[in-house]
């Protein structure tokens, strides 16, 4: 059985926008409720994120933002970005807590624990100096800068289905994490980035890796570029430990994206990491992300979380969709361009 921690605060509750806004904390809340029905806290520890530090929020993001954010949440109203990342009361603090969420699991990770859990972390569209996409610190980003503190080589895989433009950005030029997002991609969807040539600057030239995926793409396509792509790149750059960023919108029943991932689907690609992590370290911290249907991405991150645990899916089978998801012929010829593409740009 291997050491798991589930890290969780009560105040990651309060990150929830208000009014008729999609990014809403019920998926935290119900995802903690379908695993605690199941006994999963009798099979991992949990802890409290450690306390806040604000100097943290420096390593991604500037002391003006950071200030700003601060005043904003004061003030109750307005903006942190250009359009959909409202201002409330008390949003700096609720943010701080899910970014110290994050990096007290990179911490327990060093400190001995396989696998931590902060399905209150993933807020990979955060910027050095804005908000983004809901997002308002960038925790993936800021968990990895910490995790160079104990780890030589770490690498981020992100399956939500928006490219992770700010934790890609933040670490653009840095060769210490390899970067890894498969995302949707067309003309005119958010974040508008991810396409196949970044590929990262200086240093860090070569380790980001985009896979911009088209819509329609389900199980069968994912899995083959997973597969195709990401494995071979783990294999090669032999991370220490592995971020997974699981944003629950690319569910088929999202209702913002246009993938069509199954539970089952998504379970998948944990189970490829969590194997192959067990090759090396084993060390992995999933972290959560977008998602817009709030009960399938609860059902998406309890299920991956049993597989880390080692609970045997029987246990979570009510949780699951039926059945795995196909492409259409025509998605999964677009699929096998995007990684012929793919493993031409990164030699593999």
């Amino acid at each position: 059985m291997h050491k798991t921690v589930f890290v969780w605060d009560d105040a990651y509750l309060d990150y929830s926008f208000p009014g008729d806004h999609p990014f809403k904390s019920l998926r935290e809340s119900r995802a903690r409720k379908y695993m605690e029905e199941r006994g999963f806290f009798h099979h991992m520890d949990i802890r409290r994120p450690d306390p806040a530090d604000e100097s943290i929020l420096l390593t991604a993001h500037s002391r003006e933002y950071v200030d700003f954010v601060k005043a904003k949440s004061e003030e109750g109203e307005g903006l942190l970005d250009y359009g959909d990342t409202p201002a409330f009361r008390g949003v700096f603090e609720s943010a701080v807590a899910r970014v110290m969420g994050s990096v007290t699991g990179i911490r327990l990770l060093a400190q001995g624990y396989d696998h931590a859990v902060n399905i209150g972390g993933g807020l990979h569209h955060a910027q050095r100096g804005t908000a983004s996409g809901f997002c308002v610190f960038n925790d993936v980003a800021i968990a990895a800068k910490e995790g160079e503190k104990y780890f030589t080589r770490i690498a981020i895989v992100d399956v939500d289905g928006h490219h992770g433009d700010g934790t890609q950005a933040l670490l653009y030029e840095d060769p210490n994490v390899l970067k890894i997002s498969l995302h949707m991609y067309h003309r005119g969807f958010f974040p508008g980035s991810g396409e196949i040539n970044e590929i990262g600057s200086g240093k860090g030239k070569g380790y980001t890796v985009n896979v911009p995926l088209p819509p329609g793409t389900a199980d069968d396509a994912y899995i083959y570029a997973f597969d195709s792509i990401v494995l071979p790149l783990l294999d090669r750059y032999q991370p220490e430990a592995i971020i997974i960023q699981e944003g629950g919108d690319s569910h088929f029943d999202d209702p913002l994206v246009e993938l069509k991932l199954s539970t089952r689907g998504y379970l998948s690609i944990i189970e490829r990491i969590h194997k192959f992590s067990h090759k090396g370290s084993g060390k992995i911290l999933l972290l959560g992300g977008g998602g817009y249907n709030y009960d399938a991405t609860a059902r998406v991150w309890t299920v991956s979380v049993a597989e880390l645990v080692g609970i045997n899916q029987l246990e979570v089978e009510s949780l699951h969709d039926c059945c795995f998801t196909s492409s259409s012929t025509f998605v999964m010829e677009k699929v096998k361009e995007v990684v012929e593409g793919v493993k031409k740009v990164h030699g593999i």
